[in-house]
């Protein structure tokens, strides 16, 4: 999963979404989905205009985090000795 601390990014700078959006010259949409981390597909350029306003590097506004999954860690692997 990639999580977006543009939420942050954003209080630091105290911009709203509307703000920003609007100095990144992107479409608000793509900002408000970003920050409630529903963004499935956003333009290379879009993040790099976001990124330019708030002064960050990609890796400051995106993170991938693993997935949770319910695994039992005990239970034996299939094939493993």
């Amino acid at each position: 999963m990639v999580h977006s601390h543009l939420v942050e990014l954003m209080r630091h700078h105290q911009l709203k979404t509307a703000e920003l959006a609007r100095l990144a010259h992107v479409n608000r949409s793509t900002v408000a989905a970003l920050t409630r981390d529903r963004a499935t597909r956003v333009d290379l350029t879009a993040l790099e205009r976001i990124c330019t306003v708030l002064g960050c590097g990609l890796g400051d506004l995106l993170e991938i985090v693993p997935d949770e999954s319910p695994q039992d860690n005990d239970a034996p692997v299939a094939g493993a000795t």
